[in-house]
């Protein structure tokens, strides 16, 4: 028996608090696409109009065309393209798929029309969003202080 993309779906962290009726409405919101090792899933720079839901696989992301290691590893239960639920905007960085990746891609539209009928999922899918963008955030400022810890030691250490 085949797994229904909302089975698929209920399974991901951002909609596991949803019911099955409202996962149901989302799945019909989306569709499934699958991405090769290193294929491009989305492009810095191109028009971001839909979020992406990480179902399998893994993806890297990259900033800039000059340096090509990765700045981030994105796996099955993450998601990128958040901002397309605030509106279309350019986007910040490439990903790139690193195994063969499944992805549940729902456009801007589709979702902005799902988020305005029921405020139930517009609450929980926002929640969970606002948890791991904090999360980011937490761990973009320790990054950034490791980087000043090592910088004012390595200027210590020249005099």
């Amino acid at each position: 028996m085949a797994v229904t993309n909302a089975e698929l779906l209920k399974q991901h962290p951002l909609l596991a608090r949803l019911s099955l009726e409202q996962v149901l409405r989302f799945a019909q919101a989306g569709e499934l696409e699958l991405f090769h090792p290193g294929e491009n899933i989305v492009v810095e720079g191109t028009l971001g109009d839909a979020l992406y839901l990480i179902l399998s696989g893994a993806a890297t992301v990259h900033i800039g065309s000059v340096d090509n290691r990765p700045l981030a590893m994105l796996k099955p239960g993450e998601f990128f393209g958040e901002m397309s639920l605030v509106e279309p905007a350019v986007r910040s960085a490439t990903v790139r798929a690193s195994d063969v990746t499944e992805v549940f891609r729902v456009p801007h539209y589709a979702l902005s029309n799902l988020l305005e009928d029921d405020p139930v999922v517009l609450h929980l899918v926002l929640v969970t969003v606002i948890r791991v963008l904090s999360k980011r955030l937490r761990d973009t400022n320790g990054l950034v202080g490791s980087v000043e810890k090592l910088s004012e030691w390595l200027a210590s250490s020249m005099i």
